[in-house]
Order: C-alpha cells, then structure tokens, then sequence
C-alpha cells in the first residue's frame, strides 16, 4: 500500500502544505495508523478513499493546530511588548498613589476619618456629620483641608497639579488601599 500510494498521497500534500518535512511526517504518520488499524486492504479503491479522508482530515489538523500556535505566540508577544510610556505612567501612578497614601496617612485623625468616610463609604457631607455628631460645616472645612493638602504634596510632588478628574481618581483609589491595610 505504501509503494502504491504514497507518491500520489505526497503530491496532494504537498500542493496544500508546501513543506516537505511536514508532508513526510503527515504520510507516515497515515500509513503507521492502517497498521493500526483493522481495516480491509484488499480493495485498493477503498484503501485509497480511506487514504485521502485521513490525508485531508491530518492537513486540516495541521492548519488548525498552526493557527492555534500562532494565535498563542501572539497572544504572548503581546503580553510581552513592553511600551515605554505605559510602564512609565505605571511606575509615576505607583509613586503618586505611594505620596497620596502617606499625606493621608498624615492627616489628622478625625480629618482622615471623615475624608475616608467621604471616599471609602461614599457618605454625603451631612451623613458623616450625623454619624460623627458633628456639624456638616466641619464636615466640609475638615474635607476641603484634607483635599487641599493632599493637592499641595501632588503639586510639590511632580511640576504639575494633575487634572482634577486624575486627582479624583488617585485620591479614591489612595483611600481604597488604605483601607486594605
């Protein structure tokens, strides 16, 4: 079976994978399974339909396990490429939110409560008064303070005050980690 077809079989492979060590290991690989296989190989017209289904079947195998190879090899080179500017900007938002957490940290304790409770808990200027008995205009002299020095270290911190959006943000996500530790 071999000699009969195995130069046909390797012509039609070659047409489609246009390598010839992969056509090579695809036909031995297709001629080892019929001697693994029970099948009947008196009738040389079956044995050759049999051949090229199995042919065709390892070729599409070929191509869907090349294209799952290199869908995984893009899928790291991309996880890979290091962009400059963004691990910059990573490095300077590590350090911004490492300056913001320690100004927070230095605030005064009843300050740096109602400003947590204010980013932590979300709560309006007349919730955290009421939960601290204290008046909503201390809640908001306290508040602007805290927001105050934490803008004047981000200032002293880099050249330019951040947008007050980004300030937003940082402060936010500075509470956030605070309060994981």
């Amino acid at each position: 079976m071999y000699n009969k077809f195995w130069k046909e079989l390797y012509v039609v492979a070659f047409r489609r994978l246009r390598d010839e060590a992969q056509v090579e290991d695809i036909l031995q690989d297709l001629f080892l399974s019929l001697l693994e296989g029970d099948y009947d190989l008196e009738n040389e017209n079956a044995v050759r339909a049999l051949l090229h289904t199995r042919l065709k079947s390892r070729i599409i195998d070929f191509f869907r396990r090349a294209l799952l190879k290199m869908n995984f090899e893009n899928q790291e080179a991309s996880k890979t490429e290091v962009d400059p500017h963004s691990s910059d900007d990573r490095l300077m938002n590590r350090e911004l939110e490492s300056v913001v957490l320690q100004e927070i940290n230095k605030l005064p304790e009843k300050m740096k409560e109602i400003f947590l409770l204010s980013r932590e808990e979300m709560l309006s200027n007349e919730e955290i008064a009421s939960r601290l008995n204290i008046s909503s205009k201390t809640v908001r002299n306290q508040l602007s303070t805290a927001l105050n020095r934490i803008r004047l270290t981000i200032r002293n911190y880099g050249s330019a005050e951040p947008e007050p959006a980004s300030l937003t943000l940082i402060i936010t996500i500075a509470a956030l980690l605070l309060s994981e530790h």
